[in-house]
């Protein structure tokens, strides 16, 4: 569960759910609309507005994220029916299309025709509020449920309203009407208090309302919010629910894709400082809403970890690192460095000027130093590659050095293929080593040699191209290892 969505009040809210109103049974249903039929014209994009992603999600999953721990029995979806939605969210949603778009008020209709309840209450999101929380949307069920209300409303205060509906007051202090920004009168246009685009409605006459909007007004569409008038001129009450106006705020234009995306790496730094993991500068530090991060580990500035990253505690992150979709172990070290699709083990070390490429694995203790790259390579406990090598398709045992300019050879303009070295292998520097080939337990290589095919046990490889000269490795002088891992070690 990101924080970005449920903040640490994600809990408070689930609370409310068993001990309140709760969830989707018993009492009336629930269903929840999310709006996301934009094409995102203002933002000059080929992809739907709502696709366009903050802080590692997709707006639109940000929101579906909030929703989650509300248990509403229906999650109802508008689009445009790109297939892009079905791609990312059809699993996790019930998909609709507007076709053409007519309006928010269009969107809900077609979207009732989805759903599986005709009675209980609606609630109705926009799809371009990834800020806005999962506290926030259940103190608005709780105070819709607790009211007689037909309808319920968020609204913020904003010192500057400009480009979002006004909620208008009747003498009564209810809610009377909400007047669109272009079609509002410079009176109305005075009122701080501005529609958040969150609603409840109660289903039961809910379509009928539906057909008697019209679609008279600056932008010839059919606005959701004439509802409200239409419920208040049939004496129904309108209930208002005031919000932090940080939660509401909407994405209509690059630049307000950059302000929300700040303001969720904000909020995640604060979550994740709050739950034991010390960020030195939150101001230049960018987690996505997905990773997930134990306490006491440490995050040094403009540090990215983005996607699935898993940190685990005691892990030191950083300075200049970016980490994505990998795991990093306890007491790890990743500096100066790019971990795409890895899995770094206990107390590894990564950096400074590391690459690690998909497919990299590091046991405990292994290290990759300066200018290091690696793909699809596997490193044993206590491995180590410290400066200037490639590793590509490399199965690599434990205790292994690796030296300066090592390379792994492992494509022939066809086909890759992969390098062995086992437990306790010396490699020297500048050696080549030309896949498929094998170095095994406590060989070596000498610096500049061109290895093919196999090195034996404590044998020795040099030159160009390599002879072997057995019974001259085990450079490090290491003995038989006695392990459980090696069933030779057990005779």
């Amino acid at each position: 569960m990101g924080p970005s969505s449920t903040e640490p009040g994600g809990s408070e809210s689930l609370r409310r759910l068993v001990d309140g109103h709760s969830g989707a049974a018993p009492g009336p249903a629930r269903t929840a609309v999310v709006l996301a039929a934009g094409e995102g014209k203002r933002l000059k994009s080929r992809l739907p507005k709502v696709l366009h992603r903050a802080a590692g999600r997709p707006l639109l999953g940000h929101v579906l994220e909030a929703l989650r721990p509300l248990e509403v029995d229906q999650v109802i979806v508008v689009t445009s029916g790109r297939p892009e939605f079905e791609d990312a969210f059809g699993a996790s949603a019930t998909l609709v299309v507007q076709d053409p778009p007519k309006g928010t008020g269009d969107a809900l209709r077609v979207a009732l025709e989805a759903a599986d309840a005709r009675d209980g209450h609606v609630m109705v999101v926009p799809g371009d509020t990834p800020l806005v929380t999962s506290s926030t949307l259940q103190d608005l069920w709780t105070a819709h449920l607790d009211s007689t209300a037909a309808a319920s409303v968020l609204t913020a205060r904003m010192d500057t309203p400009a480009g979002y509906g006004r909620i208008v007051r009747a003498p009564d202090g209810g809610v009377e009407k909400i007047v669109e920004d272009r079609d509002a009168t410079p009176d109305e246009l005075k009122i701080d208090e501005v529609n958040g685009g969150v609603y409840i409605f109660e289903l039961h006459g809910l379509a009928d309302l539906l057909t008697k909007i019209d679609s008279e007004n600056a932008q010839n569409e059919y606005y959701l919010t004439d509802v409200i008038a239409l419920l208040r001129a049939g004496d129904r009450n309108v209930h208002a629910l005031e919000a932090d106006a940080s939660d509401l705020a909407g994405v209509n234009s690059r630049a307000q894709l950059a302000e929300v995306t700040s303001l969720l790496y904000e909020r995640t730094c604060r979550h994740w400082m709050d739950e034991g993991v010390t960020i030195v500068d939150p101001t230049v530090t960018y987690i996505d809403a997905s990773v997930t991060i134990e306490a006491d580990a440490t995050i040094l500035p403009f540090t990215f970890l983005e996607g699935s990253t898993t940190v685990a505690t005691g892990a030191e992150i950083g300075p200049q690192t970016r980490i994505i979709d990998s795991e990093v172990g306890p007491g790890a070290r990743v500096s100066f460095a790019v971990v795409r699709s890895s899995v770094l083990g206990p107390d590894t070390s990564v950096g400074p000027f590391a690459s690690l490429r998909p497919g990299t694995r590091l046991a405990q203790g292994a290290e990759l130093g300066t200018f290091v790259e690696t793909k699809k390579a596997v490193l044993g406990e206590g491995s180590a590659a410290h400066h200037l090598s490639y590793l590509g398709d490399a199965e690599i045992g434990d205790g292994v050095n690796i030296g300066a300019g090592t390379i792994t050879c492992n494509w022939d303009g066809e086909t890759k293929h992969k390098s062995v070295i086992e437990d306790d292998a010396y490699i020297g520097s500048d050696t080549m080593l030309v896949a498929p080939v094998r170095v095994g337990k406590r060989a070596a290589t000498g610096a500049g040699s061109v290895v093919r095919g196999e090195v034996p046990d404590e044998a020795l490889a040099v030159g160009v191209p390599a002879r072997v000269i057995e019974g001259k490795g085990n450079k490090m002088r290491r003995s038989e290892r006695t392990d459980k891992k090696s069933p030779e070690r057990a005779e």
